[in-house]
């Protein structure tokens, strides 16, 4: 029922802020980000529960705690500068959310980097 509770969170505050733009623009700002922030902390009990869930199917499937670590930090990046180019967007900040985007991308490939370099020692090893 909690995706019920953000969904209706969401919506009613973006009709308000349709409402509230015509009169005070910058209200309408705050109340989109606010909303936005609060839709977040709601979502966070779920995000704990992935991430429970998703390091039970790594132990279960026998996969090492630090590639399941690797992981997640590669999707909690994603999913945050996700959270912050859109919040840029709302903002009016075209440009702050794109180079938010790259640094997002940057900080990706940063995070891939072991992860790779141990994949290529593996197929070095392999090859005579």
């Amino acid at each position: 029922m909690d995706y019920l509770k953000i969904a209706a969170l969401a919506v009613s505050a973006a009709v308000m802020a349709l409402i509230i733009r015509r009169i005070r623009p910058e209200l309408g700002m705050t109340l989109t980000l606010s909303a936005g922030a609060l839709v977040m902390l709601l979502a966070l009990p779920a995000l704990a529960r992935l991430i429970g869930g998703l390091s039970a199917l790594a132990q279960t499937g026998g996969v090492s705690n630090q590639y399941t670590a690797q992981l997640l930090k590669v999707a909690g990046v994603s999913l945050l500068m996700d959270f912050a180019a859109q919040t840029c967007r709302d903002a009016g900040e075209e440009g702050l959310a794109m180079k938010a985007e790259l640094a997002g991308r940057v900080m990706l490939l940063t995070l891939a980097l072991p992860s790779m370099q141990t994949l290529l020692t593996q197929i070095l090893s392999l090859s005579p």
